[in-house]
């Protein structure tokens, strides 16, 4: 089966966050080492770095997004929570959907959803080929894990069903480049080919911003 690759969907953050160290990022076919998510509280620290905040600009990220209040919203590797939190606040008055595959991440950020009074946020445990979004929504988001995800046509042309009439598709990944954080170069897509394989899931694309000093933000809709 050749759906999407077997790896936590939020192995990119450990890259991502530990500067200097992503020529160590794991090969996308299974010849990676393979990373415990089981201390929810250890990765807290990685994911939820304020060295994060300089690069990744998430205030300016949502505000590009212009997230209602009323918004449904599907995250998809929402981890310990970096962008779910933050989505939930912008839109509380609506629902996120913070989607995992290692369920102690998803029983990390429930705990934490209730702990900051968040109750219109909540993550939930998807699969490999599937990340289970609930209901429908508008505005699917994927922050630096797109690639690494396998038969991304089908598997974005399957998930298009969940998007509301007027919904986006938000696809947040790197750059090609040597930058001090990410995944090695080779593992990077270009935007063109971004653009490309979701033209072919049914998608077009409306917005491409280019702030992020190491990634950029692709926004789509049907």
């Amino acid at each position: 089966m050749n759906n999407i690759i077997l790896l936590p969907m939020l192995f990119f953050l450990f890259t991502c966050s530990h500067t200097g160290h992503h020529k160590k990022h794991a090969h996308p076919k299974g010849h990676h080492k393979h990373h415990s998510f089981s201390d929810a509280k250890k990765w807290e620290k990685v994911f939820e770095s304020k060295k994060r905040d300089v690069w990744q600009r998430p205030d300016l990220v949502l505000k590009t997004l212009n997230i209602k209040k009323d918004h449904h919203i599907a995250d998809i590797g929402s981890a310990t929570g970096y962008f779910p939190i933050r989505l939930a606040k912008k839109a509380n008055k609506g629902k996120v959907w913070a989607i995992d595959i290692e369920p102690n991440l998803v029983d990390f950020l429930n705990k934490r959803a209730v702990k900051e009074g968040l109750d219109n946020l909540t993550s939930i445990l998807g699969t490999p080929s599937n990340p289970l979004i609930p209901s429908p929504v508008d505005m699917i988001l994927t922050v630096d894990t797109y690639h690494h995800i396998s038969d991304r046509v089908i598997y974005f042309k399957n998930i298009s069903k969940k998007l509301r009439k007027n919904g986006r598709l938000v696809i947040i990944d790197f750059k090609k480049g040597d930058f001090p954080v990410g995944p090695r170069d080779s593992m990077k897509l270009e935007e063109s080919q971004v653009i490309q394989e979701l033209s072919k899931a049914g998608f077009t694309l409306k917005e491409n911003h280019q702030f992020l000093p190491y990634q950029y933000i692709l926004v789509f809709s049907l």
